[in-house]
Parts: C-alpha cells; sequence; structure tokens
C-alpha cells in the first residue's frame, strides 16, 4: 500500500466516524423524542378521558362502560409499554458496552444476542399500538356519551 492510498484510506475512515457519530447521536434523539411524545400523548389522552367522564360524562350509559374499560386497560398497557422500553434500551445500551469490553479484551468475543434491543423495538410497536386502540375505545365510548342525553 502506498503512503498516499494510506492516507486517503485514513482520511475516509475518519470522515466515515465521524458520519457514524453523527448517525448515532441523530438516532438517539429521535428514540428520546420518540419515547417523550408517546409518554406525553398517552398520559394525556389518559388525562383528558378521566375528565371528560367527570365533567362531560358523569352519568354514562351502561352499554357503553366495556369501551371506556378496554380504552383504560389499552393506556395503561401502553403506558407501561414505553416505561418497559427505557428500562430495555438501557439494558441493550449496558449489553452493548459489555459486548465492546469483552471485543478489546479478545478480539475473538461473539456479541450477545440483542435481546435487549428486541424488547425494546417490541415496547415501542406495542406502546404504539396499545394507545391507537385506546383512544379509538375512548371515542366509541365518548361518542355513545354525547348523543345520549344521559351522558350529560
Amino acid at each position: 500500500m502506498t503512503e498516499e492510498s494510506y492516507e486517503d484510506a485514513t482520511k475516509k475512515h475518519a470522515q466515515h466516524m465521524a458520519e457514524r457519530d453523527k448517525l448515532t447521536d441523530a438516532a438517539r434523539e429521535s428514540s428520546r423524542t420518540f419515547d417523550q411524545a408517546v409518554l406525553a400523548f398517552g398520559a394525556a389522552v389518559f388525562g383528558a378521558s378521566v375528565a371528560f367522564l367527570k365533567d362531560v360524562a358523569p352519568k354514562p350509559q351502561s352499554y357503553s362502560l366495556p369501551w371506556l374499560c378496554v380504552s383504560w386497560s389499552c393506556f395503561t398497557i401502553g403506558l407501561l409499554a414505553v416505561i418497559l422500553s427505557f428500562l430495555f434500551s438501557h439494558k441493550a445500551c449496558l449489553a452493548r458496552i459489555d459486548d465492546g469490553a469483552a471485543e478489546l479484551s479478545n478480539s475473538n468475543a461473539k456479541a450477545t444476542a440483542d435481546r435487549w434491543g428486541t424488547l425494546t423495538s417490541w415496547c415501542n410497536y406495542l406502546c404504539v399500538g396499545f394507545l391507537f386502540f385506546g383512544v379509538v375505545a375512548w371515542v366509541i365510548f365518548a361518542l355513545e356519551n354525547l348523543a345520549k342525553p344521559g351522558g350529560k
């Protein structure tokens, strides 16, 4: 390898690492923003449903109560999934740190299975799904109680 090609390869590697660092930071910020947004949305919708029940429909139609139960159950599970994703994401980072340390001391070391990362992804998808279905169930409950005289 000539001196020029070595310098060129070194420069390309440095550019690659700088770009990788920027993308890692962007991914971290995106994940943080997603978690905060989902948590805020879930808590706000849950709170709004309680306020609706208290102020708009203090005597809801009895046949609509299962929709309220479904919505609150979905909100609860969705919020729990968000909180678990925080925990699992932290565990995934710690596992990657341990893998990096093991690789530094032994170049033949194998990375562990990324079960924490997989669990984090599952929790992220589940929280969005449960919050979505919670909103749908709550809208059905709200519409049933806005349209009926007993709902006011």
